[in-house]
């Protein structure tokens, strides 16, 4: 078993991965569009970067960049994606779906890399594409029903209004 503190880089990742399942969590349950929102959802943000940037300096469980990676490198494109529309809103008339559908995949990506580190360190490597893998991807297929339940209204409501 690896553990979870074997070096200053994994501490760094570790305590502020915890930092941005905390701030994603809140901002996820909680009004939108408010101050706290902007200020925890900046600090969700801030820590997502320390986590993905730490993330490209581990290499525990396959010695190499490997599929752990790959997921750091599409929680990027996510979290950018959800940047991208509030820095760009007054241009893009639709900014606040895209800012919800990129921070949405951003903060799924994190629960479901959360249960990657969890689960590969409890069980035997024999079992990683069927609990870690496997798990994640139950995670992600749940947070993409919950993105669809909650996004689908909003591109109703700009379909009708384009129509007319």
């Amino acid at each position: 078993m690896i553990g979870l503190t074997t070096t200053p880089i994994s501490l760094i990742h570790l305590s502020f991965a915890g930092l941005a399942l905390f701030t994603g969590t809140w901002v996820v349950l909680n009004p939108k569009g408010t101050r706290r929102h902007r200020w925890l959802g900046y600090s969700y943000v801030v820590s997502m970067v320390v986590v993905l940037t730490t993330a490209f300096g581990i290499y525990h469980l396959f010695g190499r960049f490997g599929i752990v990676h790959w997921g750091a490198v599409g929680c990027c494109l996510a979290l950018l994606g959800g940047l991208w529309p509030v820095w760009l809103r007054r241009r893009v008339s639709s900014w606040l779906f895209w800012h919800q559908l990129g921070m949405g995949v951003s903060v799924s990506g994190l629960y479901a890399t959360f249960v990657v580190e969890s689960t590969y360190r409890l069980f035997p490597a024999r079992y990683f594409w069927l609990t870690t893998v496997g798990t994640s991807m139950l995670v992600l297929l749940a947070a993409a029903l919950l993105l669809y339940r909650q996004l689908t209204p909003q591109l109703l409501t700009r379909r009708s209004v384009a129509k007319q």
